[in-house]
């Protein structure tokens, strides 16, 4: 089937080239009124794991699915209970190793499972139907944020927020930012607005389209994340008036020891700079890929090797603690003998 799929096809003029995700279910692993739930449990992880794979059902994707039901069950007390938070990823200026910003990350303290990732947790809050609820909870906490470190004189340029999909397709929600921001007193380039490149991409959804248009109007900072895996066009780089570019991890991993790999972020550096848009590596982990960013001209890096994400109330000291590390004059060493 799979391979009967991708052959080309004719269509409108042009060649069209198509794949298939497909999940299997056997009654080897299934009772008979199961195997549809099976099948459909399958294709759903096989869609996920990119076009054209095949997920057979088995004793694992059951446990996954038994997990991601009891998820999805306790999303609403999750909410309730303000289980799921912002946490907090410092952004460093490659030129003075100053903060530059913070990004917002969500997670979700679990009382049974323990601290989650989004990639845990964002599948259940999305079959709950709950994603605006987690925009609205990161947009509010990260705005709270960065309020309230200027009262305690720790002023950081910027925070960042992830925008998805579903928000930004929501009506109104340009007017709803601006209302939360202007409700903060604060002034519109302290928040950044993260866009997948993905969605960037989406240039047919007159929606999102208009709520991104309506976003720079406002004077709020633009951030293309991920960028290098999708296929959002120059045109949309300039048109979306974007700040910065995030170069995704997979481009960073290794960057000091792989040549292609500096190719090609050499070229995104390049790239960014003709169109006068910052740059900043995501996953960044180590003191070299620091350095050979540094080296090759990328504005701001993030990732573990600066600092894994944080509560909020944990930032303070790391604030700290890496201004005095910053300003801490180099150390000479004297010979002795």
């Amino acid at each position: 089937l799979s391979r009967a799929l991708a052959e080309p096809m004719y269509f409108g003029g042009g060649i069209v080239h198509t794949s298939a995700s497909i999940g299997v279910a056997t009654p080897e692993t299934l009772e008979l009124d199961e195997l549809l739930a099976g099948a459909e449990a399958a294709l759903s992880q096989a869609m996920r794991s990119g076009p054209g794979s095949i997920q057979r059902f088995s004793s694992d994707l059951r446990d996954r699915l038994s997990r991601q039901s009891a998820l999805i069950r306790s999303v609403d007390t999750g909410f309730a209970n303000s289980e799921i938070r912002a946490w907090f990823q410092p952004q460093i200026n490659t030129d003075t190793g100053e903060i530059s910003g913070f990004e917002a990350l969500a997670r979700w303290q679990h009382p049974q499972l323990g601290t989650l990732a989004p990639g845990e947790f964002l599948e259940a809050v999305r079959h709950a139907g709950r994603m605006p609820a987690l925009g609205h909870t990161m947009l509010e906490q990260a705005l709270a944020a960065i309020t309230f470190r200027d009262r305690k004189k720790l002023k950081v340029p910027t925070v960042s927020v992830n925008f998805s999909p579903d928000e930004l397709r929501e009506r109104g929600m340009v007017e709803r930012v601006k209302w939360e921001v202007d409700r903060h007193n604060l002034a519109p380039e302290r928040l950044t607005i993260e866009i997948l490149e993905s969605v960037a991409a989406l240039s047919n959804d007159d929606i999102i389209l208009r709520n991104i248009d309506g976003l720079r109007s406002h004077g709020f900072r633009m951030d293309l994340d991920d960028f290098g895996t999708g296929q959002a066009s120059i045109a949309n780089l300039r048109r979306f008036g974007v700040q910065r570019i995030k170069i995704d991890r997979s481009f960073v991993t290794e960057l000091d020891q792989d040549e292609e790999q500096r190719s090609i972020v050499a070229a995104i550096l390049s790239l960014a700079e003709h169109l006068k848009v910052e740059t900043v590596a995501e996953g960044v982990e180590t003191q070299a890929e620091h350095a050979t960013l540094a080296q090759l001209g990328c504005d701001h890096v993030q990732g573990f090797g600066v600092s894994k994400p944080m509560p909020f109330d944990q930032t303070f000291a790391w604030i700290n603690q890496h201004r005095e590390r910053i300003q801490k004059p180099p150390q000479i060493g004297r010979k002795t003998g």
